[in-house]
């Protein structure tokens, strides 16, 4: 019997839950060990349990994607997420957290070891610092997994239990290692002991268990309570849920029958039976100083997903509360029982409500959700997808598709990535095939649980078949299924991330798809294309080789944010993409973990060529040998080494700083190797170059004075240290200046056009790769800046980099200076220095017009004298490296503008640009997206973007009385190029960060 309720109590949390996403671990004994996690905001599998702090003001939740958050729930952001060790399969998995009555102490435990079932311990209690996250002590005894965890009420006392049926008891003891000293050890006469907890003051300790009923101890001497002949029946079924009044003077257990039953904590005693409900009580929380109590939904709930408020009393059921979309599996209720926190649903979302009410105070979740559909055309090109649950009505429906709404052109040989767009027709794409010639696939409820798609049904017409029967081996449940090779093969998905290719006939198992850490919901195969699109809980699209069965790329979507890599840590993404994914590594099982965001390490990892080209090869492994050869290792190295973790802060001395700069504190820089002098800081945008810093506290803090604008002003403080890691902290001050008046600043100027490229007489498919002109593009832009713009400074300076044979508007080049001729070592040179010359209040502008290229993973600015080695290779010593530009624009100091009219070859759009400028916080303006080429237009004398540009600031963009601004020129520009060029044009720009400043005069 309790084997069997053992195993109810893992398919019912598995089919609520996703797991960690995880991948490429590494042996501890190679270097360091680690892993790829998903970090969007929130949780990304089933949250196990949850904690109000004392005041009331934060809440804790331990999840079963391995991690604790600790939130700020009045403003829905995470404070600080808290790791342990995580290492594969469920190691790692929290099921339960407990703050200390003083709110100092986190005390965690789950499944904290290496081995499934037969290699313990892994029942430790780990205690970590509230305020910093480090893992304080850890606390050995239990041999199993620990499910619950309590502190007594005057935070003496720490109560663990779990898979061995024992409740674990431990003292404060200030002589002791940890501070923590063994006490005792209450047998439940259980194999799994679910839910714990004090009552009565501290003096009571009651528990429920899945296999035996509920228990209740004396804890003054150690005896059991007998309880009321009411709790005889709950021996045969699980008790799943259990929660104690804020008087301490009930508690109340809830089953898995729909059985909520309330009992006097002092005696045992039957208080009041509740009405029995018709679905699996997942939660328990009493309310309303303990004259409410909420009982939540937790599994076959379809589409009733609910809590349920009682008055206590009488029973009565007050409110209905409905607003998540899914299980609930965890519950709390703030100090007084004024608030309730339910967690649950398909977004794993944490909702803080009234439950006087049921008014919705705020919702906590990160910004990813399940895929639940998934196409691909024939041809592999496209694939798409959808979050939508397909089925709301029912506990299960793999055979369902859901609609898809977004799509994703794929790159090949003459496309590189687009952004997603939005799925106008669902016919063009290829989905999961049931039915194919005389074979069929339907699943069927069975299994010693009872699932209602526990077994796959394999139909030949009349002749029988082998069914497939889902276990915990091989996925649980059937969640999603497709007929593959004219109906000779199939591909299940189960409920667990299990993906298992299998042969029709004999129904034996031909292969695994490894990857998915969460229920398979959708999958899609593209044959004659070789590939098989998937999706999952675990918030994630993966494409696969449908021959070799290995990953190809994953992606995960997140509103306008997105990202894609490949399993070896590649990746492609939105400006801010990368900062939703990274690597969490180990240092050992009793200390906390780091995490590595995919952007720290965007110096080596950030390759949208590899992972293009791991998706034209379908492999990954490939594309890495055609572009990093040799390359062996370079992520474990990586993460072995430490990136700069300093802090920063407002200093609470402002006293002394000077007018129109604040005070800012960084501590522990030298940590992580890094140098504060090589910090770069920005300040609304604008960066700040030198920068005054002095010691403080004998030289732990460092004080730096930043200067800032009236008004709010965000400062971004970004590290480096020697391992190559990025580490970025910010801080916003209010402040006022109380002197003078800001200085205007000085305007610098910067135009680059080419468009004679002698050397390039048949490289532009067989023609002259000249241009037409982008000399009068840039001499244009000059000129009217000189005549919008720089009124609004305090003095203009330029640099003119233009071909000098060219016919060049004399009037334009008025006031500018020495015209350079657009050689690579000239621009190079003269640009750098150029460059080094604006202050913290000035402002630079960079334009660019002339030929780009890609070369395997590098952009390039071809300069008038570029040349090529012969018919295929470009000569690189004579091109300019688009990084060499772009160090040189971010090193200016002060306010930075990038204007590039430079793609006019397909696919010679530039990756790095969106990427880097955002990171960079640099206004960048750019001819074109992915996938379309820069026009030229004789009846306009320029290229189409640049004309628009040019238009835009002449007044045309003109949104206010004050003149042309930032975001008034950019609407204009987006809107005029797709206009004049029948959308076969749509230029790229980047704004973001970057206050609405007027650029150009009325």
């Amino acid at each position: 019997m309790g084997g069997w309720l053992r195993r109810i109590l893992t398919i019912c949390l598995l089919l609520a839950a996703s797991i960690l996403l995880a991948a490429v671990p590494a042996r501890a004994e190679d270097g360091a060990d680690f892993r790829l996690d998903l970090d969007a905001g929130g949780h990304t599998a089933r949250i196990a349990d949850l904690a109000f702090t004392p005041g009331g003001d934060e809440i804790v939740s331990a999840s079963d994607d391995k991690t604790i958050r600790i939130w700020d729930w009045q403003s829905g952001v995470t404070l600080r997420t808290i790791r342990g060790y995580m290492g594969p399969g469920p190691d790692g998995k929290v099921y339960a957290v407990a703050v200390s009555p003083d709110g100092r102490t986190v005390a965690a435990g789950g499944y904290f070891g290496a081995g499934i079932g037969d290699k313990p311990p892994y029942g430790d209690v780990r205690l970590f610092d509230f305020s910093t996250g480090r893992m304080a002590a850890v606390l050995k005894g239990p041999q199993y997994e620990i499910y619950d965890l309590a502190f007594s009420p005057d935070g003496q006392r720490l109560a663990a239990g779990g898979a061995d049926g024992m409740v674990y008891l431990w003292r404060r003891d200030d002589a002791a290692a940890s501070g923590w000293a063994e006490d005792r050890t209450l047998d439940a006469d259980s194999w799994h002991l679910d839910k714990l907890a004090f009552a009565a003051g501290g003096t009571r300790l009651a528990a429920s268990t899945t296999d035996n009923g509920i228990r209740l101890w004396n804890l003054e001497d150690g005896e059991e309570i007998a309880l009321a002949d009411e709790a005889e029946p709950l021996r045969d079924t699980p008790v799943m849920a259990l929660a104690v009044s804020q008087d301490g003077a009930q508690f109340a257990t809830g089953s898995a029958d729909g059985t909520v039953q309330v009992w006097r904590a002092a005696d045992g005693t039957l208080a009041r039976a509740m009405p029995k409900q018709d679905f699996f009580i997942g939660s328990l929380t009493f309310a309303a100083r303990g004259t409410r109590l909420v009982a939540s939904c937790g599994y076959r709930c379809a589409d009733r997903n609910r809590s349920v408020v009682w008055n206590v009393e009488n029973g009565e059921q007050v409110l209905t509360y409905a607003g998540h979309d899914g299980t609930v599996f965890a519950s709390t209720a703030n100090a007084d029982g004024s608030l309730v926190a339910t967690a649950g649903g398909t977004r794993h979302s944490i909702q803080i409500w009234d439950p006087a009410t049921g008014e919705l105070k705020a919702a906590l979740q990160g910004k990813g959700q399940p895929v639940t559909a998934v196409g691909i055309d024939a041809a592999g090109s496209t694939v798409a997808w959808g979050n939508a649950n397909p089925c709301p009505d029912k506990v299960a429906c793999p055979a369902e598709l859901g609609t898809l709404t977004a799509a994703l052109a794929l790159p090949n040989a003459d496309r590189f990535f687009d952004s997603p767009m939005p799925v106008e027709r669902q016919e063009g794409f290829l989905r999961a095939q049931t039915t194919v010639g005389q074979w069929s696939l339907t699943a069927k409820p069975g299994g010693k649980e009872g699932l209602e798609n526990a077994v796959l049904e394999i139909g030949n017409g009349s002749k029988p078949t082998r069914p497939i029967e889902n276990t915990p081996q091989n996925g649980y449940a059937h969640a999603a299924f497709t007929l593959i090779r004219d109906g000779l093969g199939l591909i299940t998905g189960g409920t667990d991330g299990t993906l298992l290719e299998y042969r029709t006939e004999t129904a034996r198992v031909s292969g695994e798809f490894t990857g998915h850490t969460g229920e398979i919901h959708a999958m899609a195969a593209a044959e004659k294309a070789g590939l098989l699109a998937t999706g999952s809980a675990d918030q994630t699209l993966r494409l696969w080789n449908l021959k070799t069965r290995k990953l190809i790329v994953s992606m995960f979507f997140a509103g306008s944010e997105w990202i894609a890599w490949t399993p070896q840590g590649y990746y492609y993404s939105s400006p801010d993409g990368d900062r939703l994914i990274g690597w969490q590594v180990n240092q050992g099982r009793d200390r906390e973990g780091r995490y590595i965001r995919c952007d720290q390490l965007k110096r080596y990892l950030w390759s949208p060529e590899i992972v293009r080209r791991a998706i034209i090869l379908r492999s990954a492994d490939d594309a890495i040998k055609e572009l990093r050869p040799g390359v062996d290792r370079e992520l474990q190295k990586l993460l072995e080494r430490k990136p700069p973790e300093f802090q920063a802060r407002l200093a609470a001395d402002q006293s002394g700083v000077r007018d129109g700069f604040v005070a800012v504190e960084i501590t522990g820089a030298g940590e992580g190797g890094a140098d504060i002098a090589d910090f770069s800081i920005l300040s609304n945008s604008r960066n700040v170059g030198a920068f005054t810093a002095r010691s403080a506290d004998g030289g732990a803090t460092t004080v730096v004075e930043v200067p800032v604008e009236d008004g709010e002003n965000t400062i971004r403080i970004t590290g480096t240290n020697e391992f190559g890691y990025l580490t970025e902290r910010s801080v916003t001050a209010l402040a006022r200046k109380k002197e003078k008046a800001a200085n205007k600043g000085k305007l610098y100027l910067a135009v680059i056009g080419v468009d004679k490229y002698p050397f390039l007489t048949d490289a532009c498919g067989g023609r002259p790769c000249d241009l037409r002109y982008p000399v009068d593009d840039a001499t244009g832009f000059l000129k009217v800046v000189m005549e919008k713009s720089a009124p609004l400074f305090s003095s203009m300076e330029s640099l003119v980099l233009v071909n000098k044979d060219a016919t060049i508007d004399s009037a334009a080049l008025a006031g500018s200076g020495e015209v350079l001729e657009p050689d690579s070592d000239t621009i190079d040179d003269q640009l750098a220095d150029f460059l080094d010359k604006p202050g913290e209040n000035d402002t630079t502008i960079v334009f660019v017009a002339g030929h780009g290229i890609n070369i395997d993973d590098d952009y390039y600015f071809i300069p008038t004298d570029g040349r090529k080695q012969d018919a295929e290779r470009w000569k690189r010593s004579s091109l300019v490296d688009w990084s060499d530009i772009q160090k040189s624009v971010e090193r200016a100091k002060g306010m930075r503008f990038m204007l590039l009219d430079t793609c006019h070859a397909a696919n010679a759009f530039n990756p790095r640009l969106e990427k880097d400028a955002q990171d960079a916080r640099i206004v960048v303006f750019s001819a074109t997206a992915a996938n379309n080429t820069a026009a030229e237009l004789p009846e306009l004398s320029h290229g189409v973007f640049t004309y628009s540009v040019l238009e835009g600031l002449r007044g045309k963009a003109r949104t206010s009385d004050s003149g042309v601004t930032l975001f008034g020129l950019a609407d204009y520009i987006s809107k005029e190029v797709v206009r004049l060029t029948q959308s076969q044009q749509k230029p790229f720009y980047y704004v973001g960060g970057v206050e609405n400043i007027v650029l150009a005069e009325p």
